[in-house]
């Protein structure tokens, strides 16, 4: 069955901003890389760049303490008023929230000590844009930290895709899947997107984690997987398809939990952090 296909997801619907802030499992995990990582420093000014609704901003705003000053922004109004809302429940004056475009920062040049950024750069659409913005704004010896997932990502679904594209006679669809997986971009290639805007890497850390489903079935309709990866998965089939591919695609996932007991799916994590020079 295809019956999550018939699920649409409004983003313009409070409620889903509202559901969105109460799945935070996903993105907890890269928190806590950053979080773990991060150097904490006194009397600096730090700017969390696609901060969403407020995770991990009032954490990071928590732990430095009242003597920094934090400014949050996020391309999306909703998840900016929900910030607002919950911001007043955290009662941290030294917290400012502003809806804003990454690559077109509302800061001054040079005003700010620290940007540090939880799974933006996948969703920035235009990264080295929004990485010139962050050196612009960013003092020189300031400091960029992110926290991102690396390709690899999901490596098993994404075979299992690909195999079910050749069964529907789409392999012309296989270039398409093959450019979706590799926009995650390596360790490789953000140092040098780093670089390329003009901060030194000083620290790479890896990690990983799997994603535990008890079949396809149970992960094709997973909350997380309707809000952040399916309709870029139906535009790889295109609607012509979608419904043969996603049935193959569950019934082939299914076969495979079966034989290992389970559907576990591989997430590579990178904390990066650079000085600007």
């Amino acid at each position: 069955m295809t019956d999550y296909l018939d699920v649409k997801t409004d983003f313009a619907d409070t409620s889903v901003v509202s559901a969105i802030d109460e799945s935070s499992l996903w993105s907890a995990r890269f928190a806590r890389l950053l979080l773990d990582e991060l150097e904490l420093q006194r009397d600096i000014r730090i700017l969390d760049l696609g901060c969403g609704a407020g995770f991990p901003l009032f954490e990071l705003a928590h732990v430095h303490g009242p003597n920094c000053t934090f400014v949050g922004i996020d391309i999306w109004p909703l998840a900016i008023a929900r910030a607002a809302m919950k911001l007043r429940v955290h009662a941290l004056s030294n917290v400012h929230l502003a809806v804003a475009d990454a690559a077109h920062l509302p800061l001054r040049t040079a005003s700010i000590d620290l940007v540090v950024s939880n799974l933006g750069v996948n969703n920035f659409a235009d990264p080295p844009l929004a990485f010139a913005e962050c050196a612009r704004v960013t003092k020189p010896g300031g400091r960029l930290a992110l926290t991102t997932n690396l390709t690899g990502h999901f490596a098993e679904f994404y075979d299992v895709f690909c195999a079910t594209l050749l069964a529907t006679n789409l392999a012309d669809r296989i270039s398409t899947l093959d450019a979706h997986i590799a926009h995650r971009g390596s360790v490789e290639s953000l140092a040098k997107a780093f670089e390329h805007a003009r901060f030194e890497v000083e620290r790479a850390v890896e990690d990983r984690f799997e994603m535990r489903y008890l079949d396809g079935s149970a992960m094709l309709r997973h909350q997380l997987t309707r809000f952040g990866f399916i309709d870029s998965w139906r535009k790889i089939v295109g609607p012509d398809h979608e419904r043969i591919v996603f049935a193959e695609l569950e019934r082939r996932l299914n076969e495979r939990a079966r034989r290992e007991n389970g559907l576990r799916l591989t997430v590579p994590m990178l904390y990066l952090e650079g000085r600007r020079v």
